[in-house]
């Protein structure tokens, strides 16, 4: 059956005929379609050779004529039709094609918008097309957008689109197009061939406020690409990994419209290798797809052309047919990719309706409100382990890669005790820790934040490990505060380990860490100054300074070694954000930062002229979550560094990646923490730069006395040369 009754309830508008088909359900027999879009490709012949398509291979047929088009307009099953998008091929090379919209125009009482895909390869062309369009709908009410095709910055996009040339006459038409006032966006169709170009290009777009949307490339039957699994779906783990990353920045940080974002959100779970978590406009009847020649189509990836316009009726056409609808359902809908935007299914409804309320429960004042309601919270329904398991609570599902060692760092000193141990792991998004845990090769099971698991998991092990990373002002505390507070109402040990303290600023915040410390049976921190915060908050004398478990990881897996190095500066720096404003107005701040990265970048480019070094930017974390480094490098660099050599590293993060890059860089600019506790434990040549003024960078390389490595945000910007001076005083 197709999916029983919610196939039912989507397509509510069926009636039965009558008709019979073998196989197909009685209540699809007899569909009447109440088709809305139709996506019609005006010609089938193409001037680009994109990787994921064939058109362009294809043998030349005469398309309908503009007259022909409206005739098929007028047939009675398209008169409800309240929008078009016209594509190709390519559209631009039909060269009366305003005649094509203006019919539309016309014979469809019902059109509300007009939409046109194009290539760009002929800007003026499509200026002209365009300008004549847009003219034709303003005269009529309706409203008209296009679409530019854009795969990436520069190369990226004309290796994908298969043209030389082909990124600047995007440009030329996309800066037209904003000086005429003409409503357009970007689609972006990813393929292996620019999946590591993909975060240049959002930064782009966001710099140039520019909408843009992203698709992943999907085997299309009118595209004739079934050979191009070279470059279609074929992604391997890191292609997949970046690709899930990049989606959630669009889910989070980029796209507003929430029935968007449900797409990003299925891709992203069909990337993991589930099945698709939307519908779609031609499953629900809403949409048809029309060729040049008048050939309808169910859907434009999987349906065979069912008949031509030119020859039956449409509605004839589409009921007679039904059986063949019914196996595409069958076998592709659960597994296409392609982005028709429709209503969620009840799968995501739930899983968003489920995360919502889970999260409800982790605030302060949500813990507070709720701590003695455990058993209206959740149930027992599980089995304690019969082995000895230890639950690792923290910040991961954003893990930097600093939390990485520092997860690595607690597994191997909680192995030498507890050798036979069995280890959970709670995470904020779970595939960011599912991938760390591959990364450490960890045999450990990772446990969703927002769900009932998380507060069954800290009712039933034997011990619950706060593993490492800052207790710090984030409404996060309460996940720390939750499974503690279960673990001890049931006799479980709980244990701090390595974590810093601070910055705090709230009352709120300041005592659920003291309640936090207040029930650990054991505190180790990573430096003395949070011993000091934690012993003035507490009164206790049994906290221990152990240093960061990120060292401990380090020195037992990255022996420091002698490398041939490069010539180069290796920055690992990051955005500084409003956390780090301290009393800093908001204005008074934004100022600080423009100044602070203005002077950075000029003491970068005087440091590498003086020692002949190039720089080279790294990421130490790439989840948009905690801001990907990544988005700031390429901001940075192109904004400071566009006439001189330079290199951002747009790969996925790794230790093994950092500490080869640390231990061959000639010196390395630490700005993140972490970076400067690697650069230090790994013995090479650094600066470190303290963005927490006074904070953890200063606490740390206190303790161990290698503050000679360290300057400031101020005295950066006070001197263009400081980094020159840091150098030679070390």
């Amino acid at each position: 059956m197709l999916n029983g009754q919610k196939i039912k309830r989507m397509l509510s508008n069926w009636i039965n005929l009558g008709l019979k088909a073998k196989n197909v359900p009685q209540d699809m027999i007899g569909l009447t379609p109440d088709i809305k879009v139709i996506n019609y490709q005006v010609n089938d012949f193409c001037n680009s050779k994109c990787v994921m398509c064939n058109v362009w291979n294809k043998p030349f047929k005469q398309h309908m004529n503009a007259e022909e088009f409206r005739r098929i307009l007028r047939d009675p099953g398209l008169q409800g039709v309240e929008h078009i998008g016209i594509t190709g091929g390519e559209p631009s090379l039909i060269r009366n094609l305003p005649d094509y919209f203006y019919g539309a125009i016309i014979e469809l009482p019902k059109l509300e918008g007009l939409s046109l895909i194009t290539n760009s390869l002929l800007p003026e062309s499509v200026i002209s097309h365009v300008r004549e369009i847009n003219r034709k709908c303003n005269d009529h009410g309706i409203k008209f957008s296009v679409m530019l095709s854009l795969d990436g910055m520069g190369d990226v996009h004309n290796r994908n689109r298969g043209i030389p040339g082909s990124f600047e006459k995007v440009i030329k038409v996309m800066n037209e197009l904003r000086h005429m006032g003409i409503a357009f966006s970007t689609g972006t169709t990813i393929t292996r061939t620019n999946v590591w170009g993909l975060d240049e290009l959002l930064g782009y777009l966001r710099e140039s406020g520019l909408y843009g949307r992203f698709r992943i490339a999907e085997f299309i039957n009118r595209l004739d690409n079934n050979q191009n699994s070279d470059m279609i779906r074929s992604f391997n783990n890191d292609e997949i990994y970046q690709l899930k990353l990049f989606f959630s920045k669009l889910e989070y940080a980029y796209e507003s419209d929430e029935t968007i974002k449900n797409t990003y959100r299925s891709i992203k779970n069909m990337l993991s290798g589930g099945a698709r978590m939307i519908s779609c406009p031609y499953l629900e009847g809403t949409a048809v797809n029309i060729d040049c020649y008048g050939g309808i189509a169910y859907c434009a990836p999987k349906s065979q052309v069912i008949g031509n316009l030119q020859e039956a009726s449409f509605l004839t056409i589409y009921q007679r047919n039904i059986g063949h609808l019914h196996s595409i359902c069958q076998k592709y809908c659960d597994s296409c990719i392609h982005d028709y935007h429709a209503m969620a299914r009840p799968v995501l409804m739930q899983s968003i309706e489920d995360t919502a309320r889970w999260k409800s429960f982790f605030s302060i004042q949500s813990f507070n409100a709720n701590k003695n309601k455990e058993k209206k919270i959740y149930s027992l329904n599980i089995k304690k382990p019969l082995q000895y398991t230890i639950f690792i609570v923290g910040w991961y599902g954003t893990e930097t890669i600093g939390d990485k060692a520092i997860l690595g760092g607690i597994i191997d000193r909680c192995r030498e005790k507890y050798p036979d141990a069995a280890y959970m792991i709670s995470s904020l998004y779970p595939f960011i820790t599912e991938r760390t845990v591959n990364e450490l090769r960890i045999n450990a099971k990772v446990v969703p934040v927002y769900s009932e698991n998380f507060f069954q998991t800290a009712a039933i092990v034997d011990q619950v490990v706060v593993g490492g990373g800052p207790l710090m002002e984030l409404e996060e505390l309460s996940l720390i505060l939750w499974a503690f507070s279960i673990a001890k109402k049931r006799k479980a040990q709980t244990t701090i380990f390595g974590s810093g303290i601070g910055p705090l600023y709230s009352k709120e915040k300041t005592n659920a860490v003291k309640d936090i410390l207040n029930m650990a049976d054991e505190v180790f921190l990573r430096d003395e100054n949070s011993v000091g915060v934690a012993a003035n908050l507490t009164d206790r004398v049994d906290i221990t300074n152990i240093g960061d478990p990120a060292i401990h990881y380090l020195l037992q897996h990255y022996a420091p070694v002698e490398s041939k190095k490069k010539n180069e500066l290796a920055c690992f720096l990051r955005e500084l954000t409003t956390e780090y404003r301290s009393t800093m107005s908001t204005d008074e701040f934004f100022v600080f930062k423009q100044k602070f990265e203005e002077t950075l970048a000029e003491n970068i480019q005087r440091f590498c002229a003086q020692y002949g070094l190039v720089p080279r930017f790294y990421a130490m974390h790439n989840f948009v979550i905690g801001n990907d480094d990544r988005d700031f490098n390429f901001q940075f660099a192109k904004k400071y560094f566009v006439d001189r050599e330079y290199y951002v590293e747009n790969r996925l993060s790794t230790i093994d990646g950092i500490v080869k890059a640390m231990q061959t860089a000639n010196v390395n600019l630490c700005m993140r923490f972490h970076s400067v506790v690697f650069a230090n434990t790994l013995k090479t040549n650094y600066i470190a730069l303290d963005y927490t003024n006074g904070g953890k960078i200063l606490a740390y390389l206190s303790d161990v006395g290698q503050l000679k490595h360290m300057v400031t945000m101020q005295s950066i910007i006070d001197d263009p040369e400081q980094l020159c001076h840091c150098w030679v005083d070390m």
